[in-house]
């Protein structure tokens, strides 16, 4: 995963309904993705430039997969578009998975200013981070973004996360608390055993993060869907393992659609 400038494509998007879309169509083999997009231009994007950065972000950060097992997930979500679903999260995800820029600003900007319990995050706070990134992370900075290209870069991310429904306001972005509720958590566990599916340990696994529980708490949540009998666990006290249940193809309705 090399660094791009994915992130100004999906901060220029206005209808995040559009990215779903884009998924739905994946899913359902639809083969004339690029031709709809760019010459049909189903999404309404003015410029021929602009629906062409859409399709490129959205190849690279959203319709790829770690295997398989990862693909069945999503396409067991958006094979039909159904509001129960999350899909707001389902995208966030993704992105952390495939955008190496927009899973540092997250997992190191975003996320530690959430659990540290800071109230606002701003555009300023991503252009110090991304200076610094500059200076410790040679791969990035050989790239050699200038700070025209590095400023649109840090208003887009905060721009993505309000439309990601996960800070609010214009500025100066208010930090969102996210109740993840068990059958989101779930969705996330079922997907987190598709990124690590050799059963390590998930108590020293840095994704965890990414499912807004924090890491002290994150075994009782995992104890609490268990018990619901939505996936199977193991928990030692210094080793937590996770067990499939439900088949990748049909997560979906195996967790929103239970008789």
């Amino acid at each position: 995963m090399k660094y791009n400038t994915d992130i100004n494509a999906f901060g220029g998007i206005q209808d995040y309904h559009m990215v779903h879309e884009a998924l739905r169509s994946y899913a359902n083999g639809e083969m004339d993705l690029k031709k709809r997009m760019i010459q049909d231009n189903v999404f309404g994007i003015r410029t021929e430039e602009g629906r062409g950065r859409f399709y490129r972000g959205i190849k690279s950060s959203i319709l790829t997969f770690q295997n398989d097992d990862h693909q069945r997930i999503y396409n067991s979500f958006f094979n039909e578009l159904d509001t129960r679903f999350p899909y707001n999260l389902l995208v966030f995800w993704q992105l952390v998975i495939n955008n190496k820029l927009f899973q540092i600003l997250t997992r190191d900007l975003y996320l530690k200013f959430y659990f540290q319990g800071k109230a606002t995050i701003t555009g300023q706070d991503v252009l110090f981070f991304i200076a610094d990134l500059k200076e410790r992370d040679q791969e990035f900075k050989d790239l050699n973004w200038t700070p025209k290209s590095i400023g649109p870069v840090a208003s887009k991310y905060l721009t993505v996360l309000r439309k990601l429904g996960l800070v609010d306001g214009t500025q100066k972005k208010v930090i969102k608390h996210i109740q993840i509720s068990d059958n989101e958590f779930t969705t996330f566990l079922y997907l987190l055993s598709t990124l690590y599916p050799r059963n390590e340990n998930l108590l020293k696994n840095d994704f965890q993060i990414f499912s807004f529980v924090s890491p002290e708490s994150f075994p009782e949540r995992v104890k609490k869907v268990a018990k619901k009998g939505l996936i199977g666990m193991s928990y030692t006290g210094t080793k937590l393992t996770i067990e499939p249940i439900i088949d990748y193809n049909n997560l979906a309705d195996g967790i929103y659609r239970r008789a």
